[in-house]
């Protein structure tokens, strides 16, 4: 028994076993006939002859093959694409269209920013024409921030979970839709036409808003990040 425990430590320290690994063995033997294959862990194969495997690292001998081989590049046990040479980034593909893209948004920004406020700047035009008071006209631009407040948050989960594209075309379609909406509230008696319409617009702009940083993070560098996120905020301003 001092033989076989003094083999079982001898092989541990070899192969980097845990202590807690069951050993098999076979039925009781004179010693001197056991082979060494009976103390080697149940759980894994016996090293190839000449100990190469105690030379690997410990995490190639801990994930399956399997696993190893869908591993990004650069991780333990490689697999996937070929490695990036050194000192080499994967950087945004940059489009000439993304100055294009750009325009785009801050003009439908700025057709949303102009449909939040083109009431209050001719109140008295409105309370005349519509024959309220003034107070409800003040409603049609404080109506942008009462949505914005429980809007925010699913609209910042689309962009999230959708991506770009959806946001932005809910937000310039529902802009481009309340704006309709408007031309068809064109007479004294369809003041709640213009509430609907305006109340969409609302809406648009809560998807039109978080959008600035996204396009510059997506369609431009590194190094103009910052110069594109200020030219589409400034296009709403």
């Amino acid at each position: 028994m001092v033989a076989g425990e003094l083999v079982q430590e001898h092989l541990r320290a070899d192969s980097g076993a845990p202590d807690d690994i069951t050993v098999g063995r076979k039925s009781p033997e004179p010693e001197g006939a056991r082979h060494t294959a009976d103390f080697y862990p149940t759980c894994g194969a016996q090293p190839a002859a000449g100990g190469a495997d105690l030379h690997r690292a410990p995490e190639e001998l801990e994930v399956p093959l399997d696993e190893r081989a869908a591993m990004l590049p650069g991780a333990s046990g490689g697999g996937g694409e070929a490695e990036e040479p050194e000192g080499g980034t994967k950087g945004t593909k940059l489009y000439r269209r993304r100055f294009a893209v750009l325009t785009v948004f801050s003009l439908y920004s700025l057709m949303n920013a102009f449909q939040w406020i083109h009431y209050s700047i001719i109140t008295n035009v409105f309370v005349n024409y519509y024959g309220v008071n003034s107070d409800k006209v003040d409603w049609l631009s404080i109506v942008y921030m009462v949505a914005y407040i429980p809007l925010i948050f699913p609209a910042t989960w689309v962009l999230d979970r959708r991506g770009l594209r959806l946001t932005a075309l809910l937000g310039s379609g529902l802009n481009c839709a309340g704006a309709w909406l408007k031309c068809a509230s064109v007479s004294p008696d369809r003041f709640w036409v213009t509430v609907t319409a305006q109340v969409i617009c609302s809406v648009a702009q809560v998807f039109i808003l978080g959008l600035p940083s996204r396009i510059a993070s997506v369609w431009f560098g590194p190094r103009e990040v910052s110069t594109a996120c200020a030219t589409a905020v400034l296009g709403n301003q």
